[in-house]
C-alpha cells in the first residue's frame, strides 16, 4: 500500500476540469511517455465486441523506460514536486535505455490529472528494466469525497511475476482498494460508494490484452507503462471504426484526428520524435484514427501555390524567403514596437499558402484537390515547442492569429485564410520561457509574451498580404500575386477548354463503343448459342467424329476471345447521364450473359474433351497452342496500328513485344507440355494453356489498351497531365457561387463603413453623453463637452448621407473654425494618450491663424484619424513628435514615426487598405471622401522640402472643383 503525502482534500486535488479536453489528456500522457524516452506511444480502444469483450476498455501504451517499485512510491504518487523543467535530473545512459538525452516535455503531476480525464476505474501495468512488473490499482471517483483526505487513501500496488497469474494480482488489488470505503468519510458519500463497489465487482483483465500487448512483459530486458481504463470517457466511447470510415466523419472524430495529428513536427520532414497511433479495435476489424497519410508532409508545404520560411530575432524581426506562385523574395519585416527584445523570444516559422478558387491555382488540379481537403482537416498555423505540438494551435476551429475575422472584412484584401493555410511556428523551453501553458495545457497564458507575440504575428501576416498578395484597385500597381494571376486564370481557362474538348471527344467514342460493343455482343452470343446446342447435341450421340468436334469447340473458343474482347469501361474522366447509364448497365447485362453462356461452353467442352483419346487431346492442345499465339500477335499488331496513328516513339516498343510474345508464350508453355508421353493430363494441360493465354492476353491489354486510348485523344495543344482529375462540376459550381458571394459582398461593403465609423463616434459619445445642455448653459466650463456631443451626433449624420444619396445636410451650418480651436480639440481629446506615449505635439502660428469655413462635424474627425494613426506609428521610436505647419497654403500634418513607403502613398487612401494588425482601411478614405464635399483634398508625400521630420506628412489644402467633381 502507498498514500499520497499531503493533507490536501482529494477533491481538491486532481481535479478532472484541469485538463480541458480529451485530445489535451492523450497528448499529456504522450509527452510523459516521450520524457521516458518511449519511441512507441499507442492508444487503444476495444469496442465491445472485440475478442468477446463485454465492456469497452480503453488503453494507453509505451515503450518507455517504465517505473520500478521506488519510482511509483518516490514519484509517481508523490504530489507537488518540482516542474520537470525547474527539477530535470541528469539519468544515465543506461536510464535513457541508450538514446541520447532529450528535453523534458511534460509536468509533474499533470500525468495524473490526465490519466483520471481519460475514465475510472484504471490499472497501471508498468516495469522498468530489469526490475519486476509493478501493478497499481486506482478508481479516481472516490476523490470525489470532499470529506477525503489524500493521506488517507490507500493505493495498492502489487509486484507481479511470471508464476501468479495476473487476474488473481488485479482481484487481490481490487480487494485492497475497497478497504478505502470503509472509513467514516462515506457516510455522506453512500451512492458513490454503491457505485464504486458495483463497478470494482465487474473489473476483469481481458486475456488478449496479455497475450497481443504484453508479450515478453516478465523478461528481464522489457520496459514500458500500460493504463488499462475500464470505464473510458463517453467521448471515447463515441468513436467507432464505422464512424472513422465514414465520408461524413463525425464530430468527435474530426475533433480527436485535429488535436492528435500533427503531434510532432511532421511539417519539417525530420524523423519524428516517436511514432504514436490511435487504434479502434471492433470485432469488424481495426482502424487507426490518426494515420498520417491523412496530415500534411514537408513536400505539401512547398508544393503550395505560395510559400514562406523564415526567422524571427529576438528583437521581432523577420529574415526569410517568400514565394509568390513562381517569383520569389527575400523578406524582412520589422513590428510596429519600441526597439529592444520582445519577450517571446526568436522563433522560426514556415508554411505554405493555396489559392482558394482552383481556376487560380498553379498546382495541377489532383494536388490541389487533395491540399484543399487537408486544409479543411488540419488546415491553420501549428506551434511546437521542441519539437512537440502545444494544443490548441493548429485545430481548425481555434483561429488565433484571426484571419477569417479579417477577412470578413475584406477577403480580396485580407488573402490569408486558416483553413488554406498549413504551416508551423517553433519555439523552445530555452528560447522562448515566458510563452507558457495554461494549467489545462489549453494554450498560453494570456501574460505580456502571449500578447505581443500574436500583436505581432498579425502585423506580419497583414504586412505579407498589402505587399504580395491583395487585390489592388484599378490604376494602382498590381501585388506580386496579381502580376502572375491573368496569365494563371488563362492557363487554367486553356486547359478547361481543352479538358472540356477531351470530354467531348471521350464522351463520343464511348457512345459509339457502347452502341457497337452491345450489338456485337448479342450477335456473338447468339451464334454462341447456336454452336453450344450442337455441342450439346453431339455430345448425346454414340460416335462422334473429333474432327467435327474440333471444329465446334474452335468456333466456340474464336467466339469466345471476341466477346472478351469487347469489355468495355466507363471513362474516368467524364460523367454519364441518366440515360447513357441505363444503356451502359444494359450492355453490362449483355456482356456478363453472354460471358456466363461461355463458361458453360467450358464445362461442355471439358465432359466432351474427356472421351478424345491422347493423339486428339495433344492435336487440341497443338492447335490450341497456335491459336492463342495467332491471336496474340493479332492483337498486338492491332494495337501497333492505333499507336502508329497516334505516337511514333513507342513503335520500337511494341514491334519488340510482337517478336517476343510468341517466344515467351511458347517457352512458358513448354514447361507444363510433355511429348508422347501416353500419361500426360492433356485435360489439365488445356486448363493451363487457357489460364496463361488469359494471363498473357491481359498483360497486353493492360498495357497497351489503355494507352491507346489514350494516345488516340492526344491533342498538340493540351497539357494533359494538367487535365488528369479536373472536376469540371466542381468549377461551375464555385464560379455561381461567386456570382451570388459578389452581391453579398456589396452589403458587407456598406455594413463595414457604417460599422466602422459607429464604433468611433461611439467612443466620442461616451465622453460627452454625461452632459445635457441645461447644464451648459448655466456652466460654461462645460461647454466643451456639450459642443463634442452634438459633433459626435452631427457626423453620424454625415455617415448615413454616403448611403443615402437623399440625405439633406442643409440643415447644418458652416461655421468659421480657426486653426488654433482645431488644436486645442486635438490636445483634449488625445491628451491622456500624449501623456501615456511621451509624445511632443504641437503647431505653428501660421495653422493656428488659419480659418476654416465649414462643418465641424466634417474637418475635426479628419484630424483625430490622421493624428490617431500616427500615434501607432510612432511606438518604434524614441523621440515621437506630431507637428501641424502651414506652408505655401498647405497644411502639413507631420509626424516623427515610420515613414510611409512610396509605393503605399496613393494606396492608404484606398478603400480597406491598412497596414496595421486590425485596421479596417476605412479611415483615410472617408478623410478623403468627406473632405471632397467641402472643397478639400488630403495626399501623403515624402517630399523632403515637406516632410522635415522624416515619418508620414500628410497635406491638405484646398482644390477646385470641376464638372466632374461632386
Amino acid at each position: 500500500m502507498a498514500k499520497f503525502r499531503t493533507k490536501a482534500r482529494a477533491v481538491d486535488h486532481l481535479g478532472q476540469g484541469q485538463i480541458a479536453d480529451l485530445p489535451t489528456a492523450i497528448t499529456e500522457l504522450w509527452k510523459n511517455g516521450y520524457d521516458a524516452y518511449a519511441d512507441t506511444l499507442s492508444c487503444d480502444l476495444y469496442r465491445e465486441g472485440y475478442k468477446g469483450l463485454g465492456s469497452p476498455i480503453f488503453t494507453l501504451s509505451d515503450d518507455g523506460t517504465g517505473m520500478s517499485k521506488e519510482d511509483l512510491l518516490d514519484k509517481w504518487i508523490v504530489l507537488g514536486t518540482e516542474s520537470k523543467a525547474r527539477g530535470a535530473q541528469e539519468l544515465t545512459e543506461n536510464d535513457r535505455l541508450g538514446k541520447p538525452p532529450r528535453i523534458p516535455l511534460g509536468e509533474k503531476g499533470i500525468g495524473r490529472l490526465s490519466v483520471a480525464y481519460l475514465g475510472s476505474p484504471m490499472l497501471m501495468l508498468t516495469k522498468k528494466k530489469s526490475h519486476p512488473c509493478m501493478m497499481l490499482f486506482v478508481d479516481w471517483r472516490i476523490l470525489s469525497n470532499y470529506n477525503l483526505y489524500l493521506e488517507d487513501l490507500d493505493i495498492p500496488i502489487r509486484t507481479l511475476n511470471r508464476n501468479a497469474p495476473i487476474k488473481d494480482s488485479l482481484n487481490a488489488l481490487l480487494s485492497d482498494f475497497e478497504e478505502n470505503l470503509n472509513s467514516d468519510t462515506w457516510e455522506e458519500h453512500t451512492d458513490l460508494a454503491l457505485t464504486i463497489r458495483r463497478t470494482l465487482k465487474t473489473v476483469r483483465f481481458p486475456e488478449f490484452i496479455l497475450e497481443d500487448r504484453l508479450f515478453g512483459f516478465f523478461d528481464d530486458d522489457f520496459h514500458g507503462t500500460m493504463f488499462i481504463i475500464f470505464d473510458p470517457h463517453p467521448q471515447l466511447l463515441e468513436l467507432s471504426i464505422e464512424g472513422a470510415w465514414s465520408s461524413d466523419v463525425d464530430g468527435t472524430v474530426k475533433y480527436l484526428r485535429s488535436s492528435l495529428n500533427g503531434i510532432t513536427n511532421a511539417f519539417k520532414g525530420e524523423q519524428q520524435l516517436f511514432q504514436a497511433s490511435f487504434n479502434i479495435h471492433s470485432d469488424t476489424g481495426s482502424y487507426d484514427l490518426i494515420s498520417k497519410s491523412l496530415f500534411f508532409t514537408h513536400d505539401d508545404m512547398f508544393a503550395a501555390d505560395h510559400w514562406l520560411s523564415g526567422n524571427f530575432n529576438s528583437e521581432g524581426e523577420f529574415k526569410g524567403r517568400l514565394q509568390v506562385f513562381n517569383q520569389n523574395f527575400e523578406v524582412f519585416f520589422r513590428p510596429n514596437r519600441p526597439p529592444g527584445k520582445t519577450p517571446y523570444g526568436p522563433l522560426t516559422i514556415e508554411f505554405g499558402f493555396i489559392e482558394g478558387d482552383a481556376k487560380n491555382t498553379k498546382l495541377p488540379r489532383e494536388q490541389f484537390d487533395i491540399l484543399t481537403r487537408k486544409g479543411m482537416q488540419f488546415g491553420g498555423i501549428y506551434i511546437y515547442r521542441d519539437g512537440f505540438r502545444v494544443l490548441p494551435y493548429g485545430r481548425t476551429e481555434y483561429d488565433f492569429l484571426e484571419f477569417e475575422e479579417r477577412r470578413s472584412r475584406s477577403a480580396t484584401y485580407y488573402q490569408f485564410s486558416h483553413r488554406r493555410l498549413f504551416g508551423y511556428i517553433e519555439i523552445s523551453r530555452e528560447r522562448n520561457p515566458d510563452l507558457i501553458d495554461k494549467a489545462g495545457r489549453e494554450g498560453f497564458i494570456a501574460n505580456r509574451a502571449d500578447r505581443e507575440f500574436r500583436r505581432d504575428l498579425k502585423e506580419f501576416f497583414t504586412d505579407l498580404s498589402v505587399r504580395y498578395f491583395r487585390t489592388v484597385n484599378p490604376g494602382e500597381l498590381p501585388t506580386s500575386r496579381e502580376e502572375q494571376l491573368e496569365e494563371i486564370k488563362k492557363i487554367n481557362a486553356r486547359i478547361l477548354a481543352a479538358e472540356k474538348k477531351k470530354s467531348k471527344q471521350s464522351i463520343t467514342k464511348f457512345k459509339r463503343e457502347l452502341r457497337e460493343y452491345s450489338a456485337n455482343v448479342v450477335q456473338l452470343k447468339t451464334q454462341t448459342e447456336s454452336l453450344y446446342e450442337r455441342l450439346k447435341t453431339d455430345m448425346h450421340q454414340p460416335r462422334i467424329a473429333y474432327s467435327d468436334a474440333a471444329r465446334l469447340v474452335a468456333e466456340i473458343r474464336n467466339n469466345k476471345m471476341l466477346i472478351g474482347k469487347l469489355r468495355l469501361s466507363k471513362p474516368a474522366r467524364i460523367s454519364l447521364t441518366d440515360s447513357l447509364k441505363e444503356r451502359y448497365a444494359d450492355y453490362r447485362e449483355k456482356f456478363a450473359s453472354a460471358m456466363g453462356l461461355v463458361d458453360k461452353c467450358d464445362e461442355l467442352i471439358a465432359e466432351l474433351q474427356k472421351n478424345f483419346s491422347q493423339d486428339n487431346l495433344e492435336s487440341e492442345f497443338t492447335r490450341r497452342l497456335k491459336s492463342y499465339q495467332s491471336d496474340l500477335t493479332s492483337t498486338l499488331l492491332r494495337y501497333k496500328k492505333r499507336i502508329e496513328n497516334s505516337i511514333e516513339p513507342l513503335i520500337d516498343k511494341i514491334k519488340f513485344d510482337i517478336n517476343d510474345v510468341s517466344g515467351a508464350f511458347s517457352y512458358d508453355s513448354g514447361k507444363f507440355s510433355s511429348d508422347d508421353n501416353e500419361d500426360t493430363d492433356y485435360n489439365a494441360l488445356l486448363s493451363r494453356l487457357d489460364s496463361l493465354y488469359n494471363e498473357y492476353l491481359n498483360d497486353i491489354q493492360n498495357k497497351y489498351g489503355n494507352l491507346t486510348d489514350h494516345l488516340e485523344g492526344l491533342d498538340t495543344e493540351i497539357d494533359d497531365d494538367a487535365l488528369v482529375g479536373w472536376y469540371k462540376e466542381e468549377y461551375e459550381k464555385i464560379e455561381k457561387k461567386v456570382e451570388a458571394m459578389h452581391e453579398l459582398s456589396q452589403l458587407g461593403m456598406a455594413i463595414e463603413i457604417i460599422d466602422h465609423q459607429f464604433n468611433v463616434l461611439y467612443a466620442e459619445v461616451d465622453q460627452a453623453i454625461k452632459f445635457f445642455k441645461q447644464f451648459s448653459d448655466r456652466n460654461p466650463d462645460v461647454k466643451y463637452n456639450y459642443n463634442q456631443l452634438r459633433q459626435a451626433f452631427d457626423h453620424l449624420e454625415t455617415n448615413h448621407q454616403l448611403l443615402t444619396p437623399l440625405y439633406r445636410t442643409s440643415r447644418r451650418t458652416r461655421t468659421e473654425i480657426m486653426g488654433s480651436e482645431i488644436s486645442d480639440y486635438l490636445k483634449k481629446f488625445f491628451s491622456a494618450r500624449f501623456r501615456r506615449h511621451r509624445i511632443n505635439f504641437s503647431t505653428d502660428n501660421a495653422f493656428n491663424e488659419y480659418k476654416f469655413f465649414t462643418f465641424e462635424s466634417v474637418i475635426k474627425p479628419v484630424f483625430i484619424n490622421v493624428i490617431n494613426n500616427a500615434l501607432y506609428w510612432l511606438l518604434p521610436v524614441k523621440e515621437r513628435k506630431i507637428e501641424i505647419r502651414m506652408k505655401d497654403g498647405k497644411i502639413l500634418i507631420l509626424n516623427s514615426g515610420a515613414k510611409i513607403e512610396d509605393v503605399y502613398l496613393e494606396d492608404i487612401f484606398t478603400l480597406f487598405f491598412s497596414r496595421r494588425p486590425g485596421g479596417r482601411g476605412i479611415g483615410l478614405y472617408l478623410a478623403k471622401t468627406n473632405l471632397h464635399t467641402i472643397g478639400y483634398e488630403i495626399y501623403a508625400t515624402n517630399d523632403r522640402t515637406l516632410n522635415k521630420l522624416g515619418g508620414a506628412c500628410f497635406i491638405i489644402e484646398p482644390y477646385e472643383e470641376t464638372d466632374n467633381e461632386l
